[in-house]
């Protein structure tokens, strides 16, 4: 009997192995050599005897459309204190991430470089299933709009340590505190949760907040003084069944924390203390809020003043950003009471487009949203300020990308990187100024998987290598993107292909991880499928 349970255990553990998907191809090699490279150039910044230079606050919300935002237009919710950060400076009109989804989108804002250079092309994964959970995933029906895109080849468990920024590429972060800021992360991470890619690791000297892509906007779900929304999808429900546990969880300096407040307002707790102990010397402020991004909680206070929105998902929504919009606020707030803010540049960001699938929001104008290569999905509110440096109620019609906040970062703080590295943003400063009269962008590039596009003056192009479709686009009299003129249009098509596989050949080919999952989006007449 025993030696046919132990050939019963033996068996099972056999074919457990086979039913594994771990692939070797996705072991992610550390690059000494890169390593060493990043840690020569930032010995050289090492320059702490300067005179007190610009303070820096980046603030970034999560998924907040561009037509949530009153500045941009919106009429069905006020903003005014986003909107004074471009009233008090500059509103970008034309503002662009590298990518419509959270993780990508940021790994390129921190380091100024398209992230598809380092491989970051996709969301860094929490698991991956075994052959046996990718097959009953494949026939499931439950998935609704999500399907399982990629074949089972995954990486090893252990290689999920290793996701994240490399460790040769150096961030804002990373230069700053090498030149003498006192560095901070308050928020969301989500570029990372192995040892050596946490924010502290990672050229911060304080973080709060949380590693992962979500976390609960309250300790419970059912907390009394809240009110909920569970949509019927499968990620929102993952979100709701994860709660504050493993890269949810609340830490600080990677220490786990109870967190009674509402998030929102505990991390706006968090930066005001920052700003205040740190007013006297030079700070960079990275203050990543997860609002208005689900799962969808909103206070009480907040959800009754949206008592004329009917449908209970859009008024939670829009509860949030309120809440987010008033946080903000009272940060602001802060700076001006600390006497800093002539001497403090602030941006204001959004990581992709709004979540059209969430019910909460339809991007107005634009088509598609987050996870989408259409303006909907990554053309964002971007605004910053710089009192009595900056002009003040400049709105900016260039198209400008979010790499640009490193560029213009390092130069008003009067950093000096080295000319061998390879930065794609440019310093803003010279052409909000009216120094230089040209586009900071003749061409912006996306890519993620299948998906290529490529924004080229007044033309946009946009394709699926995989699925076998191509649109064009003229942006300047089709914002909404419902004409497609590939076909009445073949030299203009064919010089934004050009131009797109020339930028594409100086790209690995190549990502340190795949994805699992595209995302199906039905836009007028055609069916979309788009990588996460």
């Amino acid at each position: 009997m025993k030696q046919i349970i132990f050939y019963s255990i033996g068996t099972l553990l056999i074919l457990a192995g086979c039913m594994s998907t771990a692939d070797d191809k996705w072991n992610i090699i550390s690059d000494s050599e890169g390593i060493q490279n990043k840690k020569n150039v930032l010995e050289t910044l090492n320059n702490k005897s300067q005179d007190k230079r610009p303070n820096i606050i980046l603030i970034v919300a999560d998924d907040l459309g561009k037509f949530e935002v009153s500045g941009y237009g919106a009429t069905h919710i006020e903003t005014p204190n986003i909107d004074a950060i471009g009233e008090n400076g500059i509103r970008f009109k034309d503002a662009y991430v590298t990518a419509p989804i959270c993780a990508p989108s940021r790994a390129g804002m921190l380091t100024g470089k398209y992230q598809q250079r380092y491989g970051f092309e996709t969301q860094p994964m929490e698991f991956y299933p075994n052959k046996m959970q990718y097959a009953l995933g494949k026939r499931s029906k439950r998935l609704g709009d999500w399907t399982i895109a990629t074949p089972p080849s995954y990486p090893a468990r252990a290689e999920l340590e290793h996701q994240g920024i490399p460790e040769d590429q150096t961030n804002l972060a990373e230069v700053l505190k090498a030149s003498g800021y006192s560095t901070g992360i308050i928020g969301k991470w989500h570029l990372g949760h192995g040892e050596k890619h946490i924010p502290n690791n990672r050229g911060f000297d304080y973080q709060y907040g949380f590693y992962g892509a979500f976390s609960l906007y309250t300790p419970e779900q059912k907390t009394p003084g809240y009110v909920n929304h569970i949509q019927d999808d499968m990620s929102a429900k993952h979100q709701w069944e994860m709660k504050r546990k493993k890269n949810a969880a609340i830490r600080e300096n990677n220490v786990v924390v109870e967190e009674e407040d509402y998030l929102t307002f505990a991390l706006r707790d968090k930066a005001k203390s920052f700003i205040s102990e740190r007013k006297d010397s030079s700070f960079f402020l990275y203050l990543s809020f997860n609002a208005p991004h689900v799962p969808f909680q909103a206070p009480q206070n907040y959800y009754d003043q949206f008592s004329h929105v009917k449908d209970k998902n859009q008024r939670v929504y829009l509860a949030m950003i309120k809440a987010l919009d008033d946080a903000i606020g009272e940060v602001l707030s802060e700076v001006r009471a600390q006497g800093i803010e002539e001497n403090t540049i602030i941006y204001f960001i959004s990581d992709n487009g709004g979540a059209t699938y969430t019910g909460a929001t339809d991007n107005g104008p634009l088509k598609g949203g987050k996870f989408t290569q259409f303006e909907g999905g990554v053309n964002v509110p971007f605004m910053m300020q710089w009192k009595g440096h900056l002009r003040e109620h400049t709105v900016y019609n260039y198209p400008v990308s979010a790499l640009d906040i490193f560029a213009t970062t390092v130069a008003a703080c009067n950093v000096v990187i080295p000319e061998n590295q390879k930065y794609d943003g440019v310093n803003l400063l010279p052409f909000v100024s009216g120094e230089i009269a040209s586009e900071p962008h003749e061409k912006i590039y996306w890519r993620t998987d299948h998906i290529r596009a490529i924004r080229y003056q007044k033309w946009k192009l946009i394709m699926s290598t995989r699925d076998d479709w191509l649109h064009l686009y003229n942006l300047e009299n089709d914002l909404s993107e419902e004409i497609d003129l590939s076909d009445f249009n073949p030299d203009e098509k064919s010089k934004l292909l050009r131009f797109f596989e020339e930028w594409n050949a100086d790209l690995p080919q190549e990502y340190l991880w795949p994805r699992i999952m595209d995302r199906k989006f039905i836009i007028g007449d055609k069916t979309y499928f788009f990588p996460t």
